[in-house]
């Protein structure tokens, strides 16, 4: 179901949502690009479209209701939030002509994520600001006005405005307060959503990434889930065998509507964890920030480790990974080209502001004959928080047979003590044998 504005106008969207050449007066499609047959149902202000057959990718995020008595700002805030392609308006309701426990109840029901109130005449709207404050709406308010001084601003702050758009105002701007809006009030707090960057393609990123996996499951207790972000991909589906598996995109694509039901279809079970695999096969639209943001949302109360193996390259949309992690691994081998790209990366994630000390290197298929920790630390110009044995004839033998490595190969026990060192959990006496040993072996060896 898709709503748009009023069918006496024309409308020419650039969004990838829908798209037509407009409307005739009595409410009917006249030209269609991407969808073949389709009911238009005239409802006041708005005509409802629903999909009988054709395609269309997905509705948008982040649903908005705007209190206004202003109709040709109710018609310009549908037609900018359209072009965000993020938020939809669902709800317009006046403020003058209604009564305050109707639009209420209807906040109430409807349970948006923004309310868009305009603030021209600031003594009418004072009343319905309380109101709202006092149900406890999970919506967040912004309000909207042509301007406004300092004082007036921290009297709108002090009444529990803190958000302001001035109208008139573009999708970029209203994009960004929405933004600052959603994570100020509403962040990701899970304390354990760690993500896994390769410096480079081919350097056994998600072979880390699915067995530190494993590994915590079996450190603790633990609800673990691992995503598989890299959508083009889909190499854990190529490594475990799944076929024809719901994935990435299809929870994307769900949204708000994601239900225990539905994530249950999504996830696979693997060594004792949760595995959301990309698939694909069954690839969508290309996601934003607010997919990755409302995936988030819904899985961090349920798991108590949130691991994502993410693309090489960092997007607008997995960015909102790197903000929410606590970690941020970023593994490559003892090559000089990717111990390089590896500061590189590093690099490009401190200059889009994320705390140097969330940022790690991983150290994968070190040999005992290779440069020591000490040699790569000054390649790197930073310490490296762990270093992976190259078991090649394990990881192989395993891939043949579609399973993790076993628990006994070199491999697996070095990303089981990576794991006790993210939980906080002291080295494993046999782990710290092993390591003392691989130590005194290189120095032999050196």
């Amino acid at each position: 179901m898709i709503q748009l504005v009023r069918p006496s106008r024309n409308i020419h969207q650039s969004t990838p949502y829908y798209s037509a050449d407009g409307f005739e007066e009595s409410g009917t499609w006249r030209a269609l690009k991407s969808l073949k047959v389709v009911r238009v149902l005239p409802d006041g202000y708005t005509v409802d479209v629903e999909i009988v057959t054709g395609d269309i990718q997905r509705s948008a995020l982040l649903s908005i209701a705007v209190l206004t008595d202003n109709a040709l700002s109710a018609d310009s805030i549908e037609y900018v939030a359209a072009e965000t392609g993020l938020l939809r308006v669902f709800f317009r309701n006046p403020i003058k002509s209604s009564s305050l426990p109707a639009t209420i109840r209807a906040l109430q029901a409807q349970d948006p994520d923004f309310i868009l109130l305009d603030l021209s005449d600031w003594e009418s709207v004072a009343p319905l600001v309380d109101k709202l404050n006092e149900r406890d709406l999970r919506a967040i308010i912004i309000g909207f006005r042509p301007k406004w001084d300092r004082m007036e601003a921290l009297i709108l702050k002090d009444a529990g405005i803190k958000y302001l758009l001035r109208e008139p105002f573009s999708p970029a701007e209203m994009e960004s307060v929405v933004y600052e809006a959603l994570h100020k009030e509403h962040p990701i707090t899970n304390p354990n959503i760690i993500a896994f960057l390769p410096a480079k393609a081919g350097g056994g990123c998600s072979t880390t990434a699915i067995h530190t996996a494993a590994a915590l499951t079996n450190t603790s207790p633990s609800n673990v889930l691992l995503i598989e972000s890299d959508r083009r991909s889909g190499v854990y589906s190529i490594m475990l065998g799944l076929d024809n598996q719901l994935g990435l995109d299809d929870a994307l694509s769900l949204g708000n509507a994601m239900t225990r039901m539905e994530w249950a279809r999504h996830v696979v079970r693997i060594s004792g964890f949760h595995l959301l695999a990309a698939n694909p096969g069954h690839r969508r639209s290309v996601p934003s920030w607010a997919d990755y943001y409302k995936l988030l949302c819904y899985v961090q109360n349920q798991y108590d480790y949130v691991l994502i193996d993410l693309p090489e390259v960092v997007n607008e949309a997995t960015a909102e990974v790197v903000r929410s992690a606590r970690n941020i691994f970023i593994v490559c081998t003892p090559e000089i080209p990717s111990l390089k790209m590896a500061q590189l990366r590093a690099t490009e994630l401190e200059a889009c502001d994320i705390p140097s000390d969330r940022t790690h290197v991983l150290i994968n298929r070190w040999e005992r004959n290779g440069p020591d920790a000490e040699e790569l630390q000054n390649i790197l110009g930073r310490p490296v928080f762990a270093t992976l044995p190259n078991d090649y004839a394990s990881l192989r033998k395993a891939m043949l047979e579609s399973r993790l490595a076993s628990p006994e190969s070199s491999f697996a026990e070095a990303c089981q003590s990576l794991a006790r060192k993210v939980s906080g959990l002291p080295e494993s006496e046999r782990g710290l044998f092993k390591f003392m040993l691989l130590r005194r072996l290189a120095r032999i060896a050196g």
